[in-house]
């Protein structure tokens, strides 16, 4: 059976490698041709396209020529050993680029929200919280309105300490307004209404201007689950819902001539 062979341009145009570099494996001794034209020309079999697929393998993990070609002298190490050697390999080049994009993402989150704490900082004060996952969800809601702006000016000059104190205070806050609908308070008195003042103002303080109305819009994004919402109902079924009637009432209150 005729054993098909392949000249230097013929491989050269089926991988992508150039002329010149196969003439220079060839030089070296890491890829010699198993045979040559009656002319002279380099011709490669088969078996030379698979080593050669092994050296564009290594290559492309940034193995040095020598080492490759040190890499068929292995002895008792077959061609299928070396294929899922070098798959681990780039499994592992994959998982170092895989984590390494998630700390740009991180980085360019922070840095969208306005934070800027060390990553070090960030982890203190905000756990394993995705913040890539919160900016996104902002800045579609928000991106772009003078609120999303004053946020991330205040935001950046917040320093950990202070990162700690808001997300104190925040919890507080969370916490008495679930306290009051267990407690059966009604959304509409006066508890409920400080409630949602105290709210309104921790925002205005730390955050962006915050008005009645501009609390009245937050309100109707809490109760369709959109930024905090999600958390409030995380804390218990319904809680969305009992903060957007307070914050509703709230705002109704301030607008009612006294």
């Amino acid at each position: 059976m005729e054993i098909e062979e392949h000249t230097v341009g013929a491989v050269a145009e089926l991988t992508g490698v150039s002329v010149r570099t196969l003439h220079h494996y060839d030089e070296i001794g890491l890829l010699e041709p198993s045979d040559r034209s009656a002319a002279g020309y380099r011709l490669y079999s088969a078996d030379d396209l698979r080593r050669l697929q092994r050296i564009l393998f290594y290559r492309e993990l940034d193995f040095d020529l020598g080492t490759i070609g040190a890499v068929p002298a292995e002895p008792g190490v077959s061609d299928e050993d070396r294929l899922r050697a070098q798959r681990e390999l780039f499994g592992e080049r994959i998982a170092r680029h895989q984590a390494m994009t998630a700390v740009i993402d991180r980085e360019l989150a922070a840095r969208k929200l306005g934070l800027t704490l060390t990553p070090q900082e960030r982890l203190e004060v905000f756990g394993s919280t995705r913040l890539e996952d919160n900016a996104d969800r902002a800045e579609q809601r928000w991106g772009g309105t003078e609120h999303w702006r004053q946020r991330q000016r205040r935001a950046s000059a917040h320093t950990a300490r202070d990162w700690l104190a808001i997300r104190a205070e925040q919890s507080g806050i969370h916490q008495r307004l679930l306290d009051a609908m267990r407690a059966g308070v009604p959304a509409t008195s006066p508890t409920a209404m400080d409630l949602a003042e105290e709210q309104r103002l921790h925002l205005h303080r730390w955050f962006h201007d915050c008005d009645h109305d501009t609390h009245r819009r937050l309100a109707a994004a809490y109760l369709a689950n959109e930024r905090i919402g999600r958390n409030y109902d995380d804390m218990a079924p319904g809680l969305s819902r009992y903060v957007h009637d307070t914050i509703t009432a709230n705002a109704d209150r301030a607008a009612t001539p006294t």
